[in-house]
């Protein structure tokens, strides 16, 4: 008997030393940022990505936690380690050399709001010649947006800020405003009275998009296999339909949290 405990103990050790340590659940820190509906502090669930991000890191054994960082340091807390990574960007050479980039989570969306009774339609960007439209200091609307506004082709309006570019699209001081697709429908529910919100509609045609990624900190001892983990974690959320139904419930949520009377 004596023996008999002894091989079974012997035997579970053994199981023990078989486990692969990347098995074992991990714990990450993630820098996040206020872009509403996207990412947010007061939204519900912190945002429509956030929200997938940590359910496909949860699917693949890894519990993530946020840290909220002005937008300027977001990403650069994340090039330089304050924090495991960073989410909601997308790849370029300079980033590529500081951090892993995962398989993409959504794409921002860029697309032109504009009044109901004012509707603009268009093939190419160059047949909106002469229209004015608004623009947000700062903001970067497309390789092709920026050449055919140097040539003298795109006519832009700027203003500080998206709420203002709205409120001058309800005036017809502009005939359309570019904005990422989300954030347009979150601003006007959460900026705007109903019956202001109503008179604009967002067109269905995409005209820029660009992928939104987790990035992981390149020296990080695990790095490859947090970016490796999440992969496998985004594809069973997929796969399952949970990203769907993840998706519309977070939308709808933070839409309806943010909706002005």
């Amino acid at each position: 008997m004596r023996y008999r405990r002894c091989w079974l103990g012997l035997l579970a050790a053994a199981s023990l030393w078989a486990t692969p340590l990347s098995a074992a659940r991990l714990k990450i820190t993630l820098s996040n940022q206020e872009w509403p509906p996207y990412m947010g502090q007061s939204l519900p669930y912190d945002g429509i990505l956030s929200r997938l991000v940590k359910e496909a890191f949860a699917r693949g054994g890894v519990d993530v936690a946020y840290r909220y960082y002005p937008n300027n340091r977001a990403l650069q807390s994340a090039r330089n380690g304050l924090v495991d990574g960073s989410f909601g960007w997308a790849p370029s050479p300079d980033r590529m050399r500081d951090l892993l980039y995962t398989q993409p989570v959504l794409s921002a969306r860029m697309v032109f709001f504009q009044r109901k009774d004012g509707r603009h339609d268009w093939n190419a960007l160059a047949d909106l010649k002469g229209l004015p439209i608004g623009v947000t200091t700062g903001n970067y609307y497309s390789d092709e947006f920026d050449r055919l506004y140097r040539e003298g082709v795109l006519r832009t309006d700027s203003a500080p800020d998206d709420v203002t570019n709205l409120r001058k699209l309800l005036a017809g001081r502009v005939a359309l405003f570019p904005i990422e697709q989300e954030v347009g429908r979150y601003l006007l529910a959460s900026r705007f009275p109903a019956s202001q919100a109503s008179q604009l509609e967002a067109q269905d045609k995409v005209f820029w998009a660009a992928p939104l990624h987790v990035v992981i900190w390149r020296k990080h001892a695990r790095g490859q296999e947090l970016a490796e983990r999440f992969n496998r974690g985004l594809k069973i959320l997929k796969d399952s339909g949970d990203f769907d139904r993840l998706l519309s419930e977070t939308r709808a949520a933070c839409l309806a949290a943010g909706r002005k009377p």
